[in-house]
């Protein structure tokens, strides 16, 4: 794995960390539109950006984002809503993306297991509001990863 390479899986990991702690996940937002980019690694594939903290979203919001403010979003939200929607949307997460717009593109349901793996290392339990527990929405996100 080359420094580079090394780096993004870092800050992905780091990224994991920090928002299972934190609890809330941070965009770039200007009314409805979210900030995206399109996919490094697949044709016609777009990466919504998300941070783990509010300064890495502000410090991307310039350029075409000059007038995106950062938005925090809780980790339930996150889980529930985005990266199961991006799934069925066929978007990709783009996690602590730094200003030359490069980081890990993550499949969305791949993202979201990481941060379940992250929970319970910490023996920390969220209340989610679409399943009944944290266990089914994991066993939803494997069912969905194996039937691929």
């Amino acid at each position: 794995m080359t420094q580079h390479a090394t780096n993004i899986e870092q800050r992905y990991q780091d990224f994991i960390k920090h928002v299972v702690d934190t609890e809330e996940v941070w965009g770039l937002t200007q009314e409805d539109t979210w900030a995206t980019s399109t996919s490094a690694e697949y044709e016609d594939t777009e990466v919504i950006l998300f941070w783990s903290k509010k300064e890495g979203a502000t410090a991307c919001a310039e350029d075409e984002w000059a007038s995106y403010t950062a938005e925090a979003i809780s980790l339930v939200e996150f889980l529930e809503n985005w990266c199961v929607g991006m799934y069925g949307d066929e978007l990709l997460v783009g996690a602590d993306w730094g200003k030359d717009l490069s980081g890990k593109e993550a499949e969305p349901l791949v993202l979201a297991l990481d941060v379940v793996a992250q929970l319970k290392a910490k023996g920390k339990t969220l209340q989610f509001t679409q399943y009944d527990s944290q266990e089914e929405f994991e066993e939803q996100l494997i069912e969905a990863l194996e039937a691929e």
